[in-house]
């Protein structure tokens, strides 16, 4: 029986140990019989201690092909490998390679491990942070390659195929040692998370909390509150739905980690504006006649007429007159000059602020995945158009209130705040990384899921909301 060995390499993952962030990536070898069958896997896990690390030559890493062509070891070093699907790891020492490339560390040799005992503990632990990254890394990876090779090549999908009860593919697990146990965030009592995607209820208060262990630490994270708009009680002013104390009245919730990339974008409009002689003329009558007395119209009226007198403005006006009625710019051909423009940027007004926030939703487990098409229709259903009774007329969608917080449930200081949005467009990929690929479950649950969405405030920002304001940024 003839086999093939393939190769594949994962992205670099960065979870924290003890308080300190460490930097892996994995390649997993394994060889394929005729029948498409996995047999002989190895896991090998490679370690830096800086996210883009780079050996004494300035390469940094390079993931090869299926076949392993093309692959550059870069700034990593070889920690640790696995010959049972990720179960248990063999620690590896730095070698003579490592120390001609500069990536052993100062106060390290070669024949010293490269992880230290309490790195090797979690990943040798079935909950430590460690073995959770490096599997979810592996399945991650594979996922994309081919339906059910990930649990062909990590025991933590054992006799498990792909399905979400198991199957993790996508939010690494929380850092620092073992996983801890969920706990839930400090969310208000009034909200209760619903598990069933198709029960969205506008009138009952939910809770979609992404990934399902966001709680577990001290991770910062954003939340959406979905409140009813009900349009403008005078100018300035608008109407949302409120409760019976009169607070405003939240439809529902999502909390999702805070992205890479945020940003905010304040504008305002200023645009050119001119204005020429003879206009500046006629603005100095009109205001000249809106101020004078009917006994001064006369006296008015021989000023003006004088004006026209003067041998330059006459030969404005009869050039600019020729040129408006042959379409060219006579003046500016017969004198080689131009009028006077008198350019200036002038205040037009204020500007509404975009925000746009992408989510890739990975399901983890069955509640994940009821979770993540729960959080898609929260947001679709949230923005769509409501009826009327008689359907005379339509009712504006739901609208947005989004909360920067840290991982102790208060208002994030140090990012931008947001007043009350309006969900203009929201998209979802169902195959974000290109391919197809679906979990076996009933429902055929996608592996993974591209969520966009575009939001903005319903009014602008003004100088007396940075006064009111208690965050350092502000607006």
């Amino acid at each position: 029986m003839s086999t093939k060995l393939q190769e594949i390499y994962s992205n670099g993952t960065g979870p924290k140990l003890n308080g300190t962030q460490l930097f892996f990536r994995t390649i997993t070898k394994y060889n394929v019989d005729n029948n498409g069958k996995v047999i002989n896997s190895r896991i090998f896990v490679y370690y830096s201690a800086k996210a883009f690390a780079r050996s004494n030559t300035g390469a940094g890493w390079k993931s090869g092909d299926i076949d392993g062509q093309g692959f550059y070891i870069g700034g990593y070093t070889l920690a640790a490998d696995s010959v049972d699907k990720g179960k248990t790891f063999t620690p590896k020492n730095y070698t003579q390679e490592d120390a001609d490339s500069g990536t052993i560390p100062p106060g390290k040799n070669i024949g010293d491990p490269v992880l230290s005992p309490q790195a090797m503990a979690s990943l040798n632990a079935p909950k430590g942070v460690l073995n959770q990254e490096i599997n979810n890394s592996v399945i991650n990876t594979a996922v994309k390659i081919k339906s059910g090779l990930a649990a062909q090549l990590s025991a933590k999908l054992k006799n498990t195929p792909p399905d979400p009860s198991k199957t993790p593919t996508g939010t690494q697990p929380p850092a620092g040692g073992a996983a801890p146990p969920a706990k839930p965030l400090k969310i208000s009592t009034e909200a209760k998370t619903t598990q069933n995607a198709g029960s969205y209820n506008p009138s009952g208060l939910q809770a979609w909390i992404y990934p399902e262990d966001l709680g577990n630490n001290d991770q910062d994270y954003i939340e959406f509150q979905m409140i009813e708009y009900g349009g403008l009680t005078e100018i300035g002013k608008r109407n949302f739905g409120t409760n019976n104390d009169g607070t405003t009245k939240i439809l529902g919730r999502v909390y999702l980690p805070i992205q890479p990339t945020i940003s905010d974008l304040n504008t305002v409009d200023w645009q050119n504006d001119t204005i020429n002689p003879l206009q500046a003329m006629g603005a100095e009558v009109s205001s000249s006649l809106a101020s004078i007395r009917n006994s001064d119209v006369k006296g008015a009226m021989d000023t003006i007429f004088r004006s026209l007198n003067d041998d330059s403005v006459r030969k404005y006006l009869t050039l600019w007159a020729a040129g408006k009625a042959v379409g060219t710019n006579i003046f500016s051909r017969f004198s080689g000059a131009v009028v006077n423009p008198n350019l200036e940027l002038l205040f037009n007004g204020p500007q509404l602020r975009p925000f746009n926030f992408n989510f890739k939703l990975s399901p983890r487990s069955d509640p994940e995945a009821k979770t993540v098409k729960g959080i898609i229709r929260f947001f679709k259903q949230g923005m769509a158009v409501r009826k009327t009774e008689q359907e005379l007329f339509l009712k504006a969608p739901n609208v947005f209130k989004i909360i920067y917080r840290n991982g102790k449930n208060k208002e994030h200081t140090s990012i931008n705040k947001i007043k009350i949005c309006a969900l203009q467009q929201c998209s979802v990929d169902y195959t974000p990384d290109g391919s197809y690929a679906t979990f076996s479950d009933k429902e055929s649950t996608m592996t993974q899921y591209g969520l966009t969405l575009q939001f903005s405030e319903l009014e602008p920002i003004f100088n007396e909301d940075y006064v009111d304001s208690q965050s350092v940024i502000g607006y």
